[in-house]
């Protein structure tokens, strides 16, 4: 029997460097069960309360409006918009980017500091009235994990989107599901792995 592949996002961070543009990579802690050691853009599966954010405080656009600008007619407005609520909390959990109107470096902080505490995603966007801006990431691809897969044991069925890293926030590792971080200019990415020196993920090669 075939386990059908969980739902995922992912945020593909870009940034605009004097080199060219460069991309945000963190590395898996090497005990993870899913691609433990490889270097990987942050994003993570869907979670249930991801359906259950007030989508009409919490979002800069409608849920009609996301499912309009994902583009897939097989699923229903409220599941596009829940892959857009993983996608930037995974972004927030894993890099300290968060992707909400007007937020801070300072604000960012705080808002770690909530989900440390033991605060929800939902409950922290709340407290601190904060609307996440769904407009400043872009659906890019859909990768599913392959029936018979090399590299991982889990399927995924998994969106990436793509943006820019507000200015005024720093991308960093958590030091807990990823212990390093890197910002790269794509080519070098791609060599580093040629020459082994890192390890990716088709996705992201």
């Amino acid at each position: 029997i075939t386990t059908p592949p969980r739902a995922a996002a992912t945020v593909v961070m870009l940034r605009d460097a004097a080199a060219g543009l460069e991309v945000f990579l963190l590395k898996r802690h090497g005990l993870s069960d899913v691609l433990g050691g490889a270097y990987v853009f942050p994003g993570g599966k869907v979670d249930v309360h991801d359906a259950e954010l007030d989508m009409a405080a919490r979002l800069d656009q409608s849920p009609q409006q996301l499912h309009a600008g994902l583009n897939e007619p097989g699923i229903d407005a409220v599941t596009a918009a829940s892959l857009y609520v993983a996608a930037l909390r995974e972004a927030f959990e894993e890099s300290g980017v968060l992707f909400a109107q007007d937020a801070t470096a300072q604000q960012a902080a705080q808002a770690g500091d909530l989900l440390r505490q033991g605060c929800g995603f939902d409950e922290m966007l709340s407290r601190m009235t904060l609307r996440l801006q769904t407009r400043s990431v872009v659906p890019w691809s859909r990768w599913i994990t392959p029936r018979v897969s090399a590299v991982v044991n889990k399927r995924f069925d998994t969106r990436f989107f793509v943006s820019a890293v507000p200015p005024d926030q720093i991308a960093r590792h958590d030091n807990h599901e990823t212990t390093e971080s890197a910002w790269l200019r794509p080519r070098a990415a791609l060599e580093q792995y040629r020459d082994g020196r890192i390890e990716l993920a088709p996705p992201q090669i």
